[in-house]
């Protein structure tokens, strides 16, 4: 009976190898967002049949570090193709910044497998930032093009033909990197690099009630108050209890500002107190139930002519004959001479 043996995938460390490294401007095809804009790099052919060959797990995500002269940096990235000459990978310009690399420069990729995230913290690098109306739509948006997030990395997202700058700042869980693919992240926003908290300003109280209508407050007729004032002494009832008048309320603060002078006596209003010429409208005393829709205009009486026929119960005269006819000449509305004719 033959006899099969199963093979276990390789660790992601074993596979490394060294490129060298340009940024998506010297690729030779137009430029792509989705690289220009993310954590991904473009690699040869010949690293996908080395990966298959190791048969590594899915997804592929690297380390890329620079060997060059200098410190040597450290950030963490994902394929999007293998499309790239041999020998050759593109990176995103900030990843080229991070790792402090000019083109043609030596890098070292090799696999890898990171934590899945749980939180982050970002830094937008500008002000500008601010100026977004969702952004935490924009950035769950432009996250879809890392798998990973580094500590210390400034990525860049674009956003309506602009770009920003986030500085990573916090990753849980603590380490070198963490991987962001099919996982729930929580995000924080830390103030924006140059952001100056706002100095509060007072606030204006407004014009008051006094001055929208013009009454000068410094002059008014203090009215001297009706009717009993409030017992606030102590008293005794007959069953021997003591009882206490009413207290006075507290007094709210007066603001400096205002022209409104506090007083506890009603004061009025008349035309002495304005401070323009405007004039206070006399008041309209009328008896109780009744309604007020104008004056009465009495229409004007007009002469009746002597050819006018009489009234059927007009009076006589005082000698108790027929009334006489209007006798001699008149004046009409125009000033006219008006003379009656027999």
């Amino acid at each position: 009976m033959g006899r099969f043996e199963h093979r276990l995938p390789a660790p992601p460390e074993s596979y490394e190898e060294y490129f060298k490294a340009y940024s998506m401007s010297q690729f030779r095809q137009r430029e792509r967002n989705d690289v220009s804009y993310g954590g991904k790099i473009i690699m040869p052919p010949s690293a996908l049949a080395t990966i298959t060959d190791l048969e590594l797990e899915s997804p592929w995500t690297f380390t890329l570090r620079s060997t060059g002269r200098g410190e040597h940096k450290t950030t963490h990235g994902g394929v999007v193709e293998f499309i790239a000459e041999e020998g050759v990978v593109y990176l995103p310009a900030w990843m080229m910044r991070m790792l402090a690399l000019r083109e043609g420069d030596p890098i070292h990729v090799q696999g890898t497998r990171l934590p899945k995230g749980k939180f982050v913290k970002l830094q937008p690098q500008t002000v500008d930032f601010l100026e977004i109306s969702d952004p935490k739509a924009v950035l769950e948006q432009a996250l879809r093009n890392y798998p990973t997030l580094t500590p210390g990395d400034i990525i860049e997202i674009s956003y309506n033909c602009l770009t920003f700058e986030i500085l990573i700042m916090e990753v849980t869980p603590d380490a070198e990197g963490i991987s962001i693919i099919e996982t729930d992240l929580e995000v924080d926003f830390a103030p924006p690099k140059g952001y100056v908290e706002p100095t509060p300003q007072p606030r204006d109280p407004g014009p008051s009630m006094a001055s929208r209508l013009r009454i000068d407050t410094d002059k008014y007729d203090a009215v001297r108050p009706t009717g009993a004032t409030p017992f606030r002494g102590i008293g005794e009832t007959l069953s021997g209890k003591k009882t206490k008048g009413k207290k006075d309320k507290p007094i709210t603060p007066h603001d400096p500002a205002s022209r409104v002078r506090r007083t506890d006596r009603p004061t009025i209003v008349h035309n002495d107190t304005l401070l323009d010429e405007k004039r206070v409208p006399a008041a309209l005393h009328l008896p109780f139930g009744q309604l007020f829709f104008g004056y009465k205009v009495d229409k004007l009486d007009v002469p009746v002519s002597e050819h006018a026929p009489d009234a059927p119960d007009a009076p006589g005269d005082a000698r108790g004959g027929a009334p006489a006819a209007f006798q001699g000449t008149g004046h009409s509305l125009t000033q006219r001479e008006v003379i009656e004719l027999d």
